[in-house]
């Protein structure tokens, strides 16, 4: 605890058998004065093409008194060849199906991130 130098118990959970060496992952919990909002914007389906467009609108509110960047972690599930044609926030590649938009937001700030994908089959 800040206040008064002292340690603070914030909960517990177990850890399965990890071998020796390996990394443990330890979730923290969810953040209450962060929110996220996300909804699908445009939907289309051209099958002469064979694609399937998709955009998508995160909208993330920071009720923080600090800037705090949050990782808007996004799941491409239709297929696993996808293009995003169009994006408000540069995104990492994290694997074949997952994006990760990493988003600066300032303290009592909203930022939303808008991208669009277009699915190829």
């Amino acid at each position: 605890d800040p206040a008064d130098q002292t340690l603070e118990f914030i909960g517990e959970d177990t850890i399965d058998h990890t071998p020796r060496n390996e990394q443990v992952l330890i979730k923290m919990g969810s953040a209450f004065d962060i929110v996220g909002e996300r909804r699908q914007v445009n939907f289309s389906v051209d099958t002469s093409r064979k694609t399937m467009t998709e955009e998508i609108e995160v909208k993330v509110r920071n009720q923080k008194k600090e800037t705090v960047t949050v990782m808007v972690k996004e799941n491409l599930y239709r297929w696993t060849n996808w293009q995003i044609t169009n994006k408000t926030y540069d995104y990492r590649k994290d694997d074949a199906r997952t994006i990760t938009f990493p988003v600066k937001i300032a303290a009592e700030g909203e930022a939303v991130v808008r991208y669009t994908v277009t699915y190829i089959w």
